[in-house]
């Protein structure tokens, strides 16, 4: 018989222990297989170093063993461990792995037991099932164990392990820590994470990682971590086994925050200089209910400079200070004068920026949306037609085009080509009419409803929260700027169009995509006209 082994070392073992060592567990499976008379080969060595046992998604070793068993028949016999635990820890699963192993026709050894491991009758798949317990629980216990550890060092302000920028080994790093202070003074200036870490690679300053430079996550964890102010916080996350494998969860009950006065880099007036500045920036970022931002965040103090252009000329508009206040004004007439742009007039910020958020926050509305887009399938279902006739055509120009094909493969046909674009262009509109008739048939208008009324409450509450969350909602809705004209009589036109699929992408409702990109055009464009009101 040809036998192989499987040899693994949890990172929760003793370092020093050299008969749980990978190296040990290989020599003497290879003895154990030599005394049994058999031929131990060194080709079929599966070995995982510093896995844990209740891991079976992430472990080489076992992958290429499970890969070698799926041969019609395995290259080796007999499979020969230590003990039943090094193949895992987990209960269930390592018995679901011995009957794999088993079910591929190799048998399965222990040296240290000197006996078959099984569960091919009762009695083994019995003894099988206590040993995979004890070692799940002895898992579970050694991971508690070595927790409960570094949580007390934690309490006593000790290092648990782990690498800081700013710290070596737990200690302060002088060089590092200049470098920790001015990206702090630099941020509590204002400037922004792109910025600084610009400003650290063009001086030369080598990342924490010493790879390529530094980049903006790397700022912006820097600047919120709370062990520079002198607090150590441990237990934001932990490790757990989620179907055989690790996954990090978050476990905010389970924080610890302690005071090291030894440890503080930053002092307390730059430390809460720079966090003001952190809140400052989150205020102005506009995110949906997943944390994720609905759009990057938009520069201009004023709110409209980036959506409004003049109906006169189409050139931009920028809010220029007369008297007191601030008017919006066409940048053609101000830059070039009325060689450039005959409008002359400067609309007041205040009350443009009012009628335009209240235009599109009506036009946010769910009801308006709903209405609308009900309206528009109505149409579409009205104008539907039979799809059989359309499919019996669509199958018979698919037929012309195979015979068009074959005809070009003969060289019979000169102009064949031609022939076959234009059966092709046939076929893309008909199916694209089926399409269309499939997505208004079945479209759930009152399950769209449930589905976008919270979505579109979020973008209205973004749209009122701030200038900087508003402009980034408008982003998402104008696809195009809005035009603003100056009327003869007095007042002002806003003329401009709401593009919803933004809104319906973050729903995900890429079924009806054909019918719904159509809508949302349609759709928006009574509300958005809306705000072609007159403004003083």
């Amino acid at each position: 018989m040809i036998a192989g082994c499987y040899a693994r070392k949890s990172t929760v073992e003793e370092k020093d222990d050299r008969d749980k060592s990978v190296a040990r567990q290989i020599d003497r499976a290879r003895e154990y297989a030599q005394a049994k008379g058999w031929r131990f080969d060194d080709r079929y060595i599966y070995q995982d170093d510093a896995v844990s046992g209740a891991e079976f998604k992430r472990r080489p070793g076992l992958n290429g063993l499970l890969e070698a068993l799926t041969a019609p028949r395995p290259p080796f016999q007999g499979l020969v461990v230590s003990e039943q635990s090094r193949l895992g820890r987990d209960t269930i699963r390592t018995l679901a792995l011995i009957q794999t192993i088993q079910d591929s026709g190799v048998r399965v050894y222990s040296y240290l037991d000197d006996r078959e491991i099984t569960v091919a009758d009762e009695m083994g798949e019995v003894e099988g099932f206590m040993k995979s317990w004890a070692s799940s629980q002895e898992r579970r216990k050694a991971s508690q164990r070595t927790r409960d550890a570094l949580k007390l060092r934690v309490e006593r302000g000790q290092h648990v392990g782990g690498t800081l920028y700013g710290y070596t080994k737990g200690v302060i790093n002088r060089v590092e820590a200049d470098i920790v202070k001015r990206i702090f003074k630099r941020r509590a200036e204002g400037a922004g994470y792109f910025k600084i870490a610009r400003e650290l690679e063009r001086d030369g300053i080598r990342s924490p990682r010493s790879v390529k430079g530094w980049n903006q996550s790397q700022i912006a964890s820097l600047v919120a971590n709370e062990t520079y102010h002198g607090v150590k916080v441990w237990g934001r996350t932990r490790r757990s086994k989620r179907k055989g494998t690790t996954v990090i969860e978050a476990s905010p009950d389970s924080i610890i925050r302690t005071p090291v006065p030894a440890s503080r880099i930053i002092d307390e007036k730059l430390w809460l200089a720079v966090q003001g500045v952190n809140q400052q920036a989150e205020a102005k970022a506009g995110r949906g209910p997943d944390a994720k931002l609905k759009s990057r965040p938009t520069a201009s103090k004023w709110l409209l400079s980036p959506f409004i252009a003049c109906g006169v000329c189409g050139g931009s508009m920028h809010a220029k200070k007369s008297g007191k206040n601030y008017r919006y004004v066409c940048t053609a007439r101000h830059t070039w004068g009325a060689a450039k742009c005959s409008n002359p007039k400067g609309l007041a910020v205040t009350i443009a920026d009012k009628v335009l958020t209240d235009a599109f926050e009506e036009a946010l509305a769910g009801k308006i949306v709903l209405d609308a887009l009900e309206e528009f399938l109505d149409e579409q279902r009205r104008r539907s037609v039979d799809p059989a006739p359309l499919r019996a055509e669509q199958a018979a120009i698919k037929a012309e085009v195979a015979n068009l094909v074959a005809a070009l493969a003969k060289g019979d046909l000169e102009d064949v080509h031609d022939a076959i674009r234009d059966r092709k262009a046939r076929l893309e509109h008909l199916e694209g009419q089926l399409q269309g008739i499939g997505a208004a048939k079945d479209f759930d208008l009152a399950d769209f409803a449930e589905k976008v009324m919270p979505v579109l409450a979020d973008w209205r509450a973004h749209l009122k929260k701030n200038p900087h969350t508003a402009q980034q909602v408008l982003r998402k809705i104008l696809p195009t700027k809005v035009t603003v004209t100056p009327m003869p009589g007095g007042g002002w036109k806003f003329s401009g169009l709401c593009d919803y699929r933004k809104v319906l992408a973050e729903l995900g409702l890429d079924a009806v995509t054909a019918v719904l990109e159509e809508a949302a055009t349609k759709s928006s464009g009574s509300p958005a006209r809306r705000a072609g009101r007159r403004a003083p």
